[in-house]
């Protein structure tokens, strides 16, 4: 508006320039032309008219000269592609809108005549909306980005561009809304994946990595420092560094499984391998990871995430290597639930009893293997000692499936949890057979050899004792047969009787040797 002013301005300056040089001639004109009347009233009407002839014309042609310089800003601001309108500043009503915002927020122009900038608003942003407006600067351009609302209650986020103009007399401003709805939720959910990713790094004690292939770059969480032992300083970058740490008779076959894994473009990578601690001994590591490829199938990235899994892994080795021993040994081994029943039995438990598992499976060994002449009181103590959960030993005689009876020495330990809670019972059983017969064997030679040391001590000892003492009441000088008759009787006597024990010590040797 101040342009079109001037040139008014302008003309009239010059029109007044051209009267005062024209003023004198014309009035000594007008007084040859009319005497006796008053020429200067007359030059003042005539300037009045020629004045707003000139002023009316001037404007004529300022508006249509305006008009039609303004007219392909209005086309472009109708048929911009993107959303724009012009608001008053203190109502913030809509002045204008295009067509492309018609399409977009789904109003037509007389609603939208109707409107503020509230009516596209989500109600809960309007309090942040005025706090804006009352910092925003009318006399600037402005930029921000903003979550508008459509007609059907649709949200999206868009990027506004302002600036202070004067419309139809008003003081407003020009907007242009470029939709960026798109753009801001992949950032938002990018940000919001970065954002768990670095939780999950952060919070899990886990070792999580991010290759770069193509950079042969690695990130990686605090896991080589928590699980590993090594200082941020000693960790390094790069997939050289991994390699390094991986035990020498491992890393081959986590290479060639790599490898082939690329090869047949599968996305999931697992492998179990040892990795060297910072103190030189090595570890046991679960790691998983997830492959990226590129449009034209090649790896570029690797996001995975090494367990240490080295007590489990060891404990697995040593419960199989003890698994191992207990299939194979000749002994019989039950594991038993903390009540005492049978959970398990190996191939010497089935080969000493000849129960099947199914048929031991839920039994107690009481009911399973006692029989008739199985000692109640032994059986009470086997019971007392596991309540209290302590290790002991114990022999007792079991009876077989068949009904054969034989005799076990039962060493049982109790198994339990950290919070020291019973879990379960080993019960070990050796078969002793042999060598209670062996014992009950030398126990009746012992009592044989007793019984002969007796009769040697006192039934041989009198009979020789008599003998000794009637040889020596023979007088065989005097030769007197009646004493003599009678002594040798006596020694027949003894003979016999010396004779019958030799007989006994002879049958108690026959019962030892055929023993």
């Amino acid at each position: 508006m101040r342009l079109p002013a001037l040139k008014i301005t302008g003309i009239l300056a010059a029109a007044g320039l051209l009267w005062g040089i024209a003023y004198r001639p014309l009035r000594m004109l007008l007084a040859d032309w009319f005497p006796g009347s008053d020429a200067g009233i007359i030059l003042f009407f005539v300037f009045l008219v020629i004045s707003c002839s000139i002023v009316f014309v001037a404007a004529r042609w300022m508006f249509h000269s305006e008009a039609s310089l303004h007219a392909p800003y209005r086309q472009f601001f109708s048929e911009h592609p993107v959303p724009m309108w012009v608001y008053e500043w203190g109502s913030l009503r809509f002045l204008a809108v295009n067509e492309a915002a018609v399409k977009k927020y789904g109003y037509s122009q007389e609603e939208f005549a109707s409107m503020t900038l509230h009516d596209i608003r989500d109600p809960a942003t309007i309090p942040e909306l005025m706090e804006d407006v009352k910092r925003t600067d009318t006399t600037i351009s402005y930029r921000g980005i903003w979550q508008h609302r459509r007609r059907n209650g649709e949200t999206f986020y868009v990027e506004l561009h302002s600036r202070p103009t004067l419309f139809q007399g008003k003081q407003a401003r020009i907007v242009m809304a470029l939709d960026i709805d798109a753009e801001v939720r992949q950032m938002i959910e990018a940000r919001d994946i970065s954002s768990r990713y670095d939780l999950l790094a952060q919070v899990t004690p886990d070792y999580v990595y991010y290759y770069d292939i193509k950079q042969n770059r690695i990130a990686r969480n605090h896991g080589p420092v928590t699980l590993f032992g090594y200082r941020d300083a000693e960790v390094g970058d790069t997939v050289e560094w991994w390699q390094e740490r991986v035990h020498p008779e491992d890393l081959p076959s986590v290479m060639q499984q790599f490898d082939i894994t690329c090869t047949l473009c599968k996305d999931r990578l697992e492998a179990n391998y040892r990795f060297r601690c910072a103190d030189g001994h090595y570890k046991y590591v679960y790691d998983r990871g997830y492959i990226i490829y590129n449009e034209q199938r090649q790896p570029i990235r690797v996001i995975g995430v090494m367990q240490d899994v080295d007590e489990s892994t060891r404990q697995k080795q040593e419960i199989e290597l003890l698994s191992l021993v207990a299939s194979r040994t000749a002994n019989s081994v039950i594991i038993l639930d903390a009540r005492g029943r049978i959970e398990w039995v190996n191939e010497g438990f089935r080969t000493m009893t000849g129960y099947l598992q199914d048929e031991a499976n839920g039994k107690l060994v009481k009911e399973l293997l006692s029989g008739p002449d199985t000692d109640p009181a032994t059986v009470l103590q086997i019971e007392d000692q596991m309540a209290r959960a302590v290790s002991f030993s114990i022999e007792i005689l079991n009876y077989k499936k068949n009904g054969a009876h034989y005799w076990v020495k039962s060493d049982v330990t109790p198994i339990l949890n950290a919070h020291g809670e019973l879990q379960q019972y080993i019960l070990i059983q050796t078969d002793i057979t042999e060598r209670r017969t062996f014992m009950q064997r030398l126990q009746e030679n012992n009592d044989t050899l007793h019984e002969i040391a007796r009769i040697n001590s006192h039934e041989i000892r009198k009979p020789v004792s008599s003998i000794l003492g009637i040889m020596s009441m023979f007088d065989l000088e005097k030769n007197e047969p009646g004493l003599n008759n009678r002594l040798l009787a006596m020694l027949r006597e003894c003979s016999t009787e010396l004779d019958a024990t030799l007989h006994k010590i002879q049958d108690k040797l026959r019962q030892t040797n055929h023993r």
